[in-house]
């Protein structure tokens, strides 16, 4: 149990409140001001300060703990059970604070808004120089789009290539952002890569072909155009490990081929060989190709 704790609260460091809203725990808990407990239920007895991202909170009757021990007292779950829910959603979750729950309808304005405001991905711009330096392609998929400037949280505006990302059957889900800079390279942020809030990210991924009897699926979008690439098959990215092992094909596929990437930590081979095992139980041929070298991914192969 003690490598489980360490590998997801190291993930979870920083993203505790949207972490927590998606477990369950309502945003009126999360802000760093007194006010009842969700675990005793006494009033202003309680607050959420969040020390060094850890999720930590201080009741005068519960105590004091960080973002496991909230999820336990609310949910009468053990550590281990805590920590498993922590791990299964800390992939999909943004870092930095989330105080106040938006509607579904605000999520989808916004999300309408950046797509509304991206255009097709034409020759010189940056993401065609960021994809085409990194894999070597030059035909773009249409659920792909070029906006000149979206806010990063960490401040600043900076080109990105935006995203659909789709269930299964097509339905929009949320949009993926890559922060590049106007020469095609990644932007100077920690976070180079963010959601926006939108539906739930469980089997949704980004479309990056048609649908096909034979097709694949890998984490990231370089990741999924490269191997597409290589093995011939269209592959949609599923942007994370998390989701990755979460991915369920449409309705017409037969045969999956899973393009893990090839982690030190061993998290892209787990979720994949996790993702195998779940599809080949459910009736589909299945094959899994991995990178050879540690530490890469199939758009570190080369062409």
């Amino acid at each position: 149990m003690p490598p489980l704790r360490a590998r997801t609260a190291d993930a979870a460091a920083g993203r505790w409140p949207g972490i927590l809203q998606s477990l369950g725990v309502k945003a009126c808990y999360l802000c760093d001001k007194h006010g009842p407990c969700p675990v005793c239920v006494g009033t202003d007895r309680y607050r959420f300060d969040d020390k060094e991202g850890r999720g930590t909170w201080f009741c005068s009757h519960c105590g004091s703990g960080d973002g496991f021990g909230l999820l336990q007292g609310m949910f009468g779950w053990t550590f281990s059970q805590a920590a498993r829910e922590v791990d299964r959603i800390v992939g999909t979750v943004a870092a930095g604070a989330i105080v106040e729950a938006r509607s579904e309808a605000s999520k989808v304005e916004a999300l309408r808004a950046v797509w509304k405001s991206s255009i097709a991905i034409t020759v010189g711009d940056p993401v065609w120089m960021y994809l085409n330096r990194r894999i070597g392609i030059d035909k773009m998929p249409t659920d792909l789009q070029f906006h000149p400037g979206l806010k990063h949280s960490e401040g600043g505006v900076y080109p990105a290539m935006v995203a659909l990302m789709r269930y299964p059957d097509g339905t929009a889900a949320s949009i993926h952002r890559t922060y590049l800079t106007v020469d095609g390279h990644k932007a100077p942020v920690q976070d180079v890569k963010k959601f926006m809030q939108g539906k739930p990210l469980q089997t949704a991924s980004v479309h990056l072909g048609a649908i096909a009897p034979r097709m694949g699926v890998g984490e990231g979008i370089e990741t999924a155009l490269a191997a597409s690439r290589r093995f011939g098959v269209p592959v949609w990215a599923a942007t994370n490990a998390v989701l990755l092992e979460a991915w369920m094909p449409p309705a017409g596929v037969i045969e999956v081929l899973i393009a893990g990437d090839n982690d030190t930590s061993y998290t892209g081979q787990a979720a994949a060989f996790a993702l195998a095992k779940r599809l080949r139980r459910e009736g589909y041929a299945v094959e899994v190709h991995i990178p050879g070298v540690a530490g890469t991914d199939w758009a570190d192969e080369g062409l």
